[in-house]
């Protein structure tokens, strides 16, 4: 057996046991640390969904609250009613036109409650008096229910007679809503004016906006929600569905105590605890994780199959093992370059010095021995001391070359233009994952996730002659996708280009600011759900008896906490404008949106909206919406004008939208800064990055936004690309 063979033997030998051992040890520590550290995340996340869901209901029992005191305040003060608006349980008005004008201070009251997200949330609001007149707030319903239900009697509904009954604030079991045939649940409010009960006041919130829009937890795009009450009755079930059942027939809920699979958790439900339990559901190991709702008397039940959880904790000890395993390649392949360096050099020495032997020089070394050196050694001694001399000077130029290159922590490399690896360092071989051997022997476009990116890489540096920090997409050996940035110069020599440079994994840090990202999103969200407890809060304060300087600190702190509020939602959409991914957009509901959004706040101004808008279609994305609400807002609030008026028209392969208004115009000294970051007017409270933020929209559509006209009212035109 030849030297460098023995001496691969061993050194494979001593390194792979000590490195199997050591593995095995901490692959078994880490699978238990994986488990527990997962129950412990479950428990937490399910536990501040249930805090954040409680909140949620808590809301809009405040909502509902705030409303029956407007209601209480304002009785017997209308002077109109609209029909459209009201339902006659019995089909008469005479004698009860006093009560139905009531309605004009009850629809006023309904406006308000169906604010903000509570106008996605709320699908109905009504209040039903208990001589048989029902105020809603939508009329489509009411139009609905006196043609094909007259015989409708809310009196009898759960919801009116469970609020009557327990006389309090209630949520009401689920039940097959009237008007839409699905699944609803209600909560409802009792009022009493001077002592005497006058109805109930309820608003709606359908099944499926609760799964929707409330209960939205999952772990890896798996499990599934329940709301359960303390008794064990399940409030919200992804499977729940009203069938073919009427809106006067029974919905039965399901109960945990009449599953096997969940019956033991009934306890744990009815003592509001907060905890995990491994359940078996149809034959399956399950996570089941709950937590206290203390606003609807009940608890959030998360369901998440084991082998989830368990898939996510294999595949990363999987990958940890083929991490190893590449380890122990690189080991092995570090020994043979340390193999090759003591055997190599001396075979490539004999066979130079069988060629300096045919140039007959004169030049001996001492043998030492009778094995592969000693041969070396007298095949060397016909070497001269000229040929030793330069042979010297050329090997330690490699070698500090060689330092350089293998040294690097960086990809080195050396690539022709048609197609192959000249040369790459070891830091290539880690990057890819390839063996030096299979690099030599690949063409380069392999290594691009789209090979495409190679011809437009070609294209680029073929312009200056090179590149710098351009960023591109490879694909590892294993398939693992890889964000880097090359420097690259094109040499040309001997009638060939080639492409010498360096390559740099940034993946991590895109990851890391992938994370970053996710952090100040979640925290801007926490803030945002703060601030508007306390608006709500602060609303209610301004409605109390006090002195006026009380109430002055109490408006400039809920002026203050609006601006912030807004400062937020804006800084939300700054980091969605970074991810602009175009759709096709209905322009004109768009833009109805946008209107119908601000249409109350114009006419408490004394200002008319005029819209002529052409049907069509933009390319755009979710955005779009904030283009047109910023600036209508900033009309309404800052123009001081009577009119506001929105016009479309196509030119080309283009629609163009323009906003104007009849106002004060704007300062000739902002004009031509109007869109830069942080501009705004001398007593504007804002932030002043509002038409910024419309300007980096619409660019980021390939559109254009100009201001037209400053001095007679402003006028903004927008130019977006037709579908």
């Amino acid at each position: 057996m030849r030297f460098g063979l023995k001496l691969l033997v061993v050194l494979i030998a001593i390194t792979l046991l000590p490195l199997v051992l050591i593995s095995s040890v901490i692959l078994n520590t880490w699978h238990d640390e994986l488990g527990k550290k997962t129950e412990e995340n479950l428990t937490e996340m399910v536990k501040l969904k249930a805090d954040y869901y409680n909140r949620d209901f808590s809301e809009m029992r405040n909502v509902i609250e705030s409303a029956s005191l407007s209601i209480i305040s304002n009785w017997r003060k209308g002077t109109h009613y609209n029909m459209s608006y009201i339902f006659l349980a019995l089909n008469r008005t005479d004698g009860w036109e006093e009560d139905m004008k009531n309605f004009e201070y009850v629809k006023q009251t309904f406006d308000a409650m169906l604010v903000g997200k509570n106008k996605i949330k709320i699908n109905l609001i009504f209040f039903g008096l208990e001589n048989g007149i029902c105020f809603l707030s939508d009329s489509t319903v009411v139009k609905y229910m006196s043609e094909n239900i007259p015989q409708f009697d809310h009196r009898e509904r759960i919801w009116y007679t469970l609020a009557k009954e327990k006389n309090t604030t209630v949520w009401s079991p689920l039940y097959v809503d009237a008007n839409t045939g699905e699944l609803v649940t209600t909560l409802s409010k009792p009022i009493y004016i001077d002592g005497e009960f006058i109805g109930v006041l309820g608003l709606d919130l359908l099944l499926t906006t609760i799964k929707n829009e409330i209960l939205d937890i999952r772990y890896e795009e798996a499990g599934i929600s329940l709301l359960v009450e303390r008794n064990g009755n399940i409030i919200v079930h992804p499977e729940y569905t009203a069938g073919n059942k009427s809106w006067n027939d029974t919905f039965p809920e399901e109960n945990i105590l009449n599953i096997p699979s969940l019956s033991p958790l009934s306890d744990e439900i009815f003592n509001a605890s907060t905890g995990f339990e491994i359940v078996n559901m149809d034959g399956k190991s399950t996570y089941a994780v709950f937590a206290p709702i203390d606003e609807i008397n009940g608890s959030l039940l998360f369901l998440l199959p084991e082998e989830v959880v368990m898939r996510g904790i294999n595949d990363t000890i999987n990958h940890t093992i083929f991490f190893l395993i590449l380890v122990f390649l690189f080991i092995v392949l570090v020994i043979l370059l340390f193999v090759s360096s003591v055997t190599k050099p001396v075979e490539e020495l004999r066979a130079a010095a069988m060629e300096v032997a045919r140039g007959n020089l004169d030049y001996k070394l001492d043998i030492k021995s009778n094995d592969e050196f000693g041969e070396l050694s007298k095949e060397f001694n016909r070497m001269v001391g000229r040929l030793k001399k330069t042979t010297q000077e050329l090997k330690e130029s490699q070698e500090r070359y060689k330092s350089i290159f293998d040294e690097s922590t960086d990809v080195i490399y050396i690539t022709t233009e048609d197609g192959k690896v000249v040369d790459i360092n070891k830091a290539g071989e880690k990057l890819f994952g390839y063996t030096r051997e299979e690099l030599m022997k690949m063409d380069p476009a392999e290594f691009y996730e789209n090979k495409e990116d190679r011809e437009k890489f070609k294209r680029e540096i073929e312009k200056k002659g090179f590149v710098k920090d351009y960023e591109v997409r490879f694909r590892r050996k294993d398939g693992k996708l890889l964000d880097c940035i090359l420097s690259t110069t094109m040499i040309k020599k001997g009638g060939k280009t080639y492409y010498q440079g360096i390559i740099r994994d940034v993946t991590p840090l895109k990851e890391a600011k992938r994370q970053l990202d996710m952090y100040n999103s979640l925290l801007r969200h926490d803030i945002s759900n703060r601030n508007q407890i306390t608006l709500g809060c602060l609303e209610l304060l301004m409605e109390e008896d006090m002195d006026e300087e009380k109430k002055e600190l109490i408006k400039r702190a809920y002026e203050h906490l609006s601006q912030a509020q807004q400062l937020l939602q804006k800084l939300a959409i700054v980091n969605k404008v970074e991810k602009i991914k175009l759709k096709e957009r209905d322009l004109k509901k768009v833009l109805k949106n946008s209107i119908e959004r601000y249409e109350y706040y114009a006419k408490e101004k004394g200002i008319k909206i005029v819209a002529d808008i052409n049907e069509g279609c933009v390319m755009a994305d979710d955005l779009l919406e904030n283009v047109f609400s910023n600036l209508i807002e900033n009309a309404i609030a800052h123009s001081g004008c009577k009119k506001i008026e929105i016009k479309t028209r196509e030119e080309g392969d283009e629609t163009v939208i323009t906003i104007a208004d009849d106002g004060k115009g704007i300062p000739e000294e902002l004009a031509g800064k109007i869109f830069e970051w942080g501009v705004k007017g001398e007593k504007s409270k804002g932030s002043g990055f509002g038409l910024h933020l419309v300007k980096k929209i619409v660019e980021g559509y390939g559109g254009r936004i100009i201001l037209k006209e400053y001095r007679n009212g402003a006028t903004f035109e927008i130019r977006l690309r037709k579908c």
